[in-house]
């Protein structure tokens, strides 16, 4: 399939449930154009070494509370250390310091990381 630039492509979106189907059109780019980010994936996923930065996280106002008084918060990067219970990861702050913190898999699984190249 050849995409041209300014051609507009149908895209169909479902909302209310299959009741209500809307039509809508995008202006698609040429593939050299179109900028793609790399998805989020649970801390969990990391391979032991692997760096990445903290997107978000699906916690409860206290987990989410200690985890960013301890550095963990959006931004953060992060290298896994160890996989399994617990999960080791190495913080690296903006000042240049950094600290190696133990999370449960339960808590890990929840923070969403984007894996750096």
């Amino acid at each position: 399939m050849r995409i041209q630039s300014g051609v507009r492509t149908p895209v169909f979106t479902v909302s209310g449930g299959m009741s209500t189907m809307q039509i809508s059109t995008i202006n698609e780019q040429p593939a050299s154009a179109i900028e793609t980010k790399p998805a989020s994936i649970p801390l969990t996923q990391l391979s032991r070494g692997q760096r990445a930065t903290v997107n978000t996280a699906n916690l409860d106002e206290q987990d989410g509370k200690m985890l960013r008084a301890m550095g963990l918060r959006p931004d953060a990067s992060v290298q896994m250390c160890r996989l399994g219970e617990p999960c080791i990861v190495s913080l690296s702050g903006a000042c240049g310091g950094g600290c190696r913190i133990g999370l449960a898999k339960d808590i890990a699984s929840r923070v969403m990381v984007t894996p750096q190249h």
